[in-house]
């Protein structure tokens, strides 16, 4: 188990991190043994596995969305601990979503589920440390200590692992199983079983090595428990660690990194509150934008990282798939441009709502600006960000007049976009991260098409201009788009959602 926590009746105090992830490639984390240990039932040796389970690379989360591979200096994967608060240019993390502070969690153990001291234990003794039969030190190394598990119930079985839960469930109810080749088949969820095994602490992860098990009944899947916001879940929160091993359900969330690991690949990706899911039963393909009416399973520890494990298809209630494009990416020097690169500027891209008001996607926008003397047509341009992503600008309407302006958005519709006067709609073909990302802006589409402007934004220092229902607006139309002192936040209040901005309108700040 990780740091242990002893609860306090005190309210505790979630903190929203600021950190950042510059996305990369899908993970590829099987879950099972690559996570619990060797399929002959011993702990491999740190040569054996990767760094990042005793210590992920990319510790530090929280609830902010995806990112583009937007160019930062000097970026690296330094596993830095950011203690100061200060996020700096050479320390990456992962990403986060909107920065609403998530409500504080009210969770408290009842440490009345405790077995009497010198009982049989059951799962609340293994992992609440305040219980008086908790085994302390916790044991780290074969062959551990062996346990007799009785009436507890399956909760969720995969290719090498199960999960079991005492019928109460609620915090420190749940375990995972490593079956060491021992046939489980029959061990569908609501079977009731004895178990012995020997109980180990893997990489902080507890879980109990299986010698045998007997099924005693059957009976309905406990209720997973719903946390009041999914945050509450994820790596940084301070209950994360009461709900390891038992099976939860978050609802109500979208897809806001879909590597989030990089230039690691675990087979995970982040939803809202930066809570992970993992691929160990379901390989859901994720982009961001995806959502879910709900998501539920076993909550596990591995590689660093809490993260859900949904058992089957069924697990993940999709309720919209984000666009085929929408994919992060991992590696700044990646992006098919350098910052530095001025573009021609024969149009400008003047002002970007990246993170609305609400439901942010569908108010999302671009402006850009005709600084010129003459008309330009941007009919067969092409918008592109410094991932996978590339819409080519098509439709009626496209000449832009000189100190005129032409608005992108994902909707031309006012009900839906916030009441932005959206000339032309990207819809599901374009995506702007929360956090970090990248606008470019080509006079063609290929690789003979000339870059006419670029923008890059963040959420995090040196840019301080980036704020939920806050456009950034382009201080002058020769700045440099790509610098933070380039761009303040708008403070003009357009449309019907209470978003700040000026679009197709002259910024603020000129």
């Amino acid at each position: 188990m990780r740091n242990r926590l002893t609860l306090l009746s005190s309210a505790l105090t979630l903190v929203a991190l600021s950190s950042v992830a510059i996305a990369c490639g899908s993970s590829g984390d099987s879950g099972g043994s690559s996570d619990l240990g060797a399929s002959d039932g011993t702990l491999p040796n740190d040569t054996e596995t990767p760094a990042e389970d005793a210590e992920s690379p990319l510790d530090a989360q929280d609830d902010v969305a995806a990112t583009d591979g937007a160019e930062l200096p000097d970026v690296t994967t330094d596993d830095t601990d950011g203690s100061d608060g200060v996020l700096t240019p050479d320390l990456i993390q992962p990403d986060l979503a909107p920065v609403d502070v998530p409500p504080v969690p009210d969770v408290e153990a009842d440490f009345g589920d405790c077995s009497p001291a010198g009982g049989p234990r059951n799962i609340y003794d293994l992992q609440n440390p305040d219980c008086p039969d908790h085994i302390s030190p916790e044991p780290t190394t074969n062959p551990g200590v062996p346990i007799t598990l009785e009436g507890v119930i399956v909760t969720g079985r995969f290719s090498d692992t199960f999960f079991v839960q005492e019928p109460k469930g609620g915090p420190y109810s749940g375990l995972a199983i490593f079956s060491h080749g021992v046939p489980t088949d029959e061990l569908e969820p609501g079977t009731i079983i004895t178990i012995e095994g020997n109980y180990t602490e893997y990489f902080d992860n507890s879980q109990l090595y299986l010698t045998s098990f007997e099924v005693t009944g059957k009976t309905a899947v406990p209720e997973p428990w719903i946390p009041e916001h999914p945050s509450h879940l994820a790596t940084e929160s301070p209950v994360a660690e009461l709900f390891e091993g038992v099976l939860v359900r978050v609802e109500d969330v979208k897809t806001i990194h879909t590597k989030p690991d990089c230039p690691e690949e675990y087979g995970e990706f982040a939803v809202t509150g930066n809570l992970r899911i993992d691929d160990m039963g379901v390989k859901w393909k994720a982009h961001l934008g995806d959502e879910f009416a709900s998501i539920t399973g076993p909550l596990y520890y591995g590689f660093g990282n809490f993260k859900i494990e949904p058992r089957t298809d069924t697990d993940l209630v999709v309720t919209k798939e984000g666009g085929a494009t929408a994919i992060s990416k991992c590696i700044a020097s990646e992006c098919q441009v350098q910052a530095s690169n001025p573009g021609t500027k024969a149009v400008v891209i003047t002002e970007v709502m990246a993170d609305a008001v609400g439901d942010d996607t569908g108010q999302e926008w671009i402006e850009l600006y005709n600084k010129g003397n003459t008309a330009v047509d941007v009919s067969g341009w092409e918008l592109r960000d410094c991932g996978a992503q590339a819409w080519p600008i098509v439709g009626g309407g496209l000449v832009i007049q000189p100190g005129k302006y032409l608005v992108l958005g994902y909707s031309s519709s006012p009900a839906m976009n916030g009441g932005a006067p959206v000339d032309v709609a990207y819809g599901t073909a374009f995506y702007l991260p929360n956090t970090l990302g990248s606008v470019l802006l080509f006079d063609g589409a290929g690789p003979q098409a000339q870059l006419v402007d670029q923008t890059r934004y963040s959420r995090f220092e040196p840019w301080t201009s980036f704020k939920v229902g806050k456009s950034l607006e382009r201080v002058s139309a020769t700045a440099d788009g790509t610098l933070p002192e380039s761009w303040e936040t708008g403070s003009k209040e357009y449309g019907t959602a209470g978003n700040l901005g000026t679009p197709g309108a002259k910024n603020s700040a000129f």
